[in-house]
């Protein structure tokens, strides 16, 4: 059984609440005064396992670059948006398949209740989905820590995973450490804090790691595109005046000059001559082009191909871009499972059944780009074939889900339940209808057989043999006339009448 982990901070959290309030309070934007110089420093010190310092600049890039605070979380939903499964194995043998599929009931249930928060930011909370973006962080940073706090119950396990920032962290000796104090540099042991159980480390790309590099080649010609704009945006205005200089009119002149012009103007007699130094590029500045360059890398880091609109003047996409895109998506969704199959998954069987193998797994669902109807058609052959089909598979691998008894289903008017009560209840009024309808005519029938049956009781008692079969001819012979079914005839018209005047027939 798993403990329920008494750590750091009264909350039950590594970051108690000083610690937040002091982190909120030192804040700082880490891009005043970043220079090359600084920038090398933070990569050299992150190599090093000291993560912190970087790992801010790149919290703050994502927050307030305009091309990386669009894609990062474009690539976080891409892997969080699709859902997930809990399925059994592939390799599962069929005699462990009944074990298999406990497992997958508690799991499903496990991930449904779990709960997902951020240490600093205590109004954020979610679950899966949620879970699996904060995972993605580490995809970005390089790494990303979540820490577990196991809620056990008498019958099924909970849990709530709270993300501690990753520049509360270094991994100086290549196992992540918790830095106690805003200042700290050198970290604790994460079995100090509940154990490794209490924990949910994520190793990642760390494509920021070129991203920052990107920004501060972007920086730069970005910083000399608004200093040359402050420099020549603006005209300047030259004011010629025959008055001389300092006299009320070369005053007045310099005063309507000073007025109009922002930045630069001068006043001159008619006689002098001002040449002008045009500093202005012609064309494009230059400084455009690195630009853009920058910022396609940083959606090409993210997202695996330029796909953004400014590679797309006419806004068309190409398809083998998408295709990167979408083999990244599913990569990192393939990582992202694994990690939480490592962290959570596991865990849950252990302390549910102990030593017995782990025999399901969560899968991240992704985006597909398969020829459904081709697949269609393919399952259709198959079954014409006479191969059983899964039912489990066929919903997962179409995305179907199948309606509940209860719930009404396409092309259906209504739910099979009501359906099929109504169809008893006409069953029964029908039942009801046809065993009255019989009674009717079997009523009829006798009052017309009635005069046959006193003929033949007649003949039968009219004396010996030959008396006896001479009284039976003559009932033979007058069969006709008993035969009429005036009765049974009438009967059958009132019943037809009444059936098609759609009323129900009547005794």
């Amino acid at each position: 059984m798993i403990p329920n982990p008494v750590i750091l901070g009264p909350n039950g959290s590594p970051v108690s609440t000083e610690r937040v309030r002091l982190e909120k309070a030192a804040r700082f934007n880490p891009l005043r005064g970043w220079t090359p110089d600084v920038l090398v420093s933070q990569l050299e010190a992150y190599s090093r396992g000291e993560i912190s310092r970087l790992a801010w600049v790149m919290e703050w890039l994502e927050k307030h670059d305009d091309t990386i605070a669009t894609v990062a979380p474009k690539a976080k939903a891409a892997v969080s948006r699709w859902g997930y499964d809990v399925l059994i194995k592939d390799e599962v043998a069929p005699e462990w398949k009944q074990a298999a599929q406990d497992q997958q009931g508690t799991l499903q249930e496990f991930y449904q209740s779990l709960e997902t928060g951020d240490a600093l930011e205590l109004e954020e909370a979610g679950g899966m989905r949620l879970l699996v973006q904060q995972v993605m962080d580490g995809y970005g940073k390089g790494y990303a820590a979540h820490h577990i706090i196991w809620i056990p119950g008498p019958q099924r396990l909970r849990a709530q995973l709270v993300k501690v920032p990753t520049w509360f962290f270094e991994v100086t000796e290549g196992r992540m450490k918790f830095l106690p104090t805003y200042s700290a540099i050198r970290g604790v042991e994460l079995d100090t804090l509940g154990g490794r159980d209490a924990w949910m480390l994520s190793k990642g790309r760390g494509v920021m790691l070129a991203g920052v590099l990107a920004r501060m080649f972007k920086q730069i010609p970005l910083q000399d595109w608004l200093t040359y704009c402050d420099r020549h945006g603006m005209p300047a205005f030259l004011g010629k005046t025959s008055s001389a200089k300092g006299s009320q009119g070369w005053n007045d002149m310099a005063t309507a000059v000073a007025s109009i012009g922002a930045e630069f103007g001068a006043v001159v007699n008619t006689g002098d001559v001002i040449d002008v130094v045009n500093l202005a590029t012609q064309g494009e500045p230059p400084y455009v082009k690195l630009i853009d360059r920058m910022d396609r890398a940083q959606v090409m880091l993210w997202r695996g191909g330029d796909l953004s609109t400014l590679s797309r003047e006419n806004g068309v996409g190409a398809n083998p871009q998408q295709e990167d895109s979408d083999e990244l998506d599913s990569d990192n969704a393939s990582w992202v499972s694994e990690t939480i199959n490592r962290a959570l998954t596991k865990r849950v069987i252990a302390w549910k059944f102990g030593t017995a193998p782990v025999l399901c797994e969560l899968k991240l669902r992704t985006k597909t780009r398969e020829n459904v109807t081709q697949d269609l058609a393919t399952v259709q052959s198959a079954k014409e074939m006479g191969v059983r089909i899964s039912k489990g598979w066929f919903l997962n691998k179409f995305g179907v889900v199948e309606a509940d008894p209860d719930e009404t289903a396409l092309g259906e008017n209504q739910p099979p339940a009501e359906t099929a009560a109504a169809e008893t209840d006409v069953t029964a009024s029908n039942t009801a209808a046809a065993t009255d309808a019989a009674a009717t005519i079997r009523t009829a029938l006798a009052q017309d057989l009635q005069p046959l049956g006193k003929a033949l009781e007649a003949a039968m008692n009219a004396g010996d043999l030959p008396a006896v079969r001479a009284a039976l001819n003559q009932v033979s012979a007058r069969m006709p006339e008993f035969l009429t079914g005036d009765a049974t005839a009438g009967a059958m018209g009132v019943l037809m009448a009444e059936a098609f005047a759609g009323t129900t027939p009547t005794n």
